[in-house]
């Protein structure tokens, strides 16, 4: 169902928008609802329920806003160029929010050339596959798995500050990994490069090629280790795998870096189970003993985009809808949304 805003007003750091729907026919209301507001212009629509986002897609045209409020939505294929932005990719408990998330498999297929997908601020609980995407931009996602989907190519994608479990780089052309962990790769090579700059990758699958990292955190937990094809600058390695002659980086050209043999070594708490609520921080020794080479310490919270999971746009939404509708039929729908940054 589609709303379109008619009134909107801010006080200090937070804004109210208030969108009145005509209940004719609806017996029931809900205090928490999700919706989708849509901007096009200077123009905001707004779309109520579960299937918010694949109203507001169809809808939407290239370089459109879709902003996400927190609660669960269901997806669809993604075949236009907009920005879409969540709440959050996790509880924030600071601002008392909840994060923005697809429940089922998703698709993006945005052929466009000139015009490129942002998404931010979203946890994908299941699959994301990726057909034709060229220079996508994903920043402060959780992603469960990132799959490609038949034979098509994502060229030059770029993740900042993501937590990835699975992906799959057999069709992902040049991709670049800004502050971000991938747990679990697969199918990188020459011709399927991955560039790692502060952070974390753990080294799980045969391949050896095609990689190169700058400050950054490899883990080697299989017996081969990476090629002489592959570069790493000022890294920290963890093999995990070796008793003895510990190497993370193998034949690969290196400059600054060093091998430790267990995740305690680096870690003030991380084990080596996998979550997304993981925050992957240092012992101190590390952080302030093994800079990289900006001065800053290598992983995940150093470097110019240290690691955070809340969005840039510092905007939270919340929901609300009366049990009852105006004399008139309508019902008011407040969106609240605030401002961090002001």
């Amino acid at each position: 169902m589609r709303f379109n805003s008619l009134q909107f007003g801010k006080a200090m750091s937070a804004a109210l928008f208030v969108l009145l729907l005509s209940v004719a026919g609806m017996k029931n209301a809900f205090a928490q609802i999700q919706v989708a507001t849509l901007q096009h212009n200077d123009s905001i629509s707004a779309f109520y329920g579960t299937s918010a986002f694949v109203e507001a897609h169809d809808a939407a045209e290239t370089g459109d806003i879709i902003t996400l409020s927190s609660g669960t939505f269901v997806p669809t294929t993604i075949t236009k160029a907009i920005t879409l932005r969540g709440a959050g990719c996790a509880v924030d408990t600071a601002a008392n929010t909840n994060p923005t998330i697809f429940g089922g498999e998703i698709i993006l297929n945005v052929v466009d050339t000139a015009n490129f997908l942002t998404i931010e601020g979203i946890l994908f609980s299941n699959k994301v596959d990726y057909q034709t995407l060229y220079n996508p931009k994903f920043n402060r996602c959780n992603l469960t798995e990132i799959d490609y989907y038949g034979s098509y190519y994502m060229h030059n994608a770029e993740f900042v500050n993501c937590i990835i479990d699975k992906f799959y780089f057999s069709s992902a052309n040049n991709t670049v990994l800004i502050n971000s962990v991938v747990w679990q790769p697969y199918s990188y090579s020459n011709s399927r490069t991955v560039v790692l700059y502060n952070s974390i990758f753990r080294k799980n699958s045969s391949n050896s090629d095609g990689l190169s990292g700058y400050n950054s955190i490899i883990i080697r937990a299989i017996s081969s280790s990476p090629s002489s094809y592959c570069s790493f600058i000022n890294c920290i390695g963890i093999d995990t795998y070796s008793s003895s002659n510990h190497n993370a980086f193998g034949n690969a050209y290196t400059s600054g870096c060093a091998t430790y043999a267990s995740y305690d070594a680096v870690f003030e708490s991380f084990t080596g189970e996998f979550s997304f609520d993981e925050p992957f921080v240092l012992k101190n020794e590390i952080a302030t003993g093994f800079l990289g080479g900006d001065g800053t310490q290598v992983g995940i919270y150093g470097g110019i985009m240290p690691y955070t999971n809340t969005p840039s746009y510092m905007l939270r939404t919340n929901v609300s809808v009366p049990n009852h509708s105006n004399l008139d039929g309508t019902l008011n729908v407040e969106i609240e949304i605030i401002d961090e940054g002001e």
